[in-house]
């Protein structure tokens, strides 16, 4: 029993890392996309410049987001693992006759 929970642990933990990475991956690509379009917003350079580096930098911060969240989810996976095989992994003493025992 201990090992199943385990084993469903590890393929929760592999999916929840899965999707950190598409989160982060779809977090870059977007940040990436506005800021190579940010002279969309205006045609004053200086304001074009801004948006970029606004996109730009909330792009970099996305990442140690997303790396936060991933970390904080893996330790709740964990924990929660880790509880289940103290409550529901419990081995069952096993009932032996007593030894002078008689009838």
């Amino acid at each position: 029993m201990r090992n199943l929970i385990r084993i469903a642990g590890l393929v929760v933990l592999g999916l929840w890392s899965l999707l950190a990475w598409g989160g982060h991956a779809l977090l870059d690509w977007t940040s990436n996309w506005a800021a190579a379009n940010a002279d969309q917003v205006s045609g004053v350079p200086e304001i074009v410049e801004t948006v970029s580096w606004a996109f730009r930098s909330l792009g970099n911060a996305s990442e140690i987001i997303v790396i936060i969240i991933w970390a904080l989810g893996a330790v709740l996976i964990l924990g929660l693992v880790g509880l289940a095989n103290r409550f529901l992994g419990r081995r069952r003493a096993s009932l032996t006759p007593p030894r002078n025992w008689r009838a």
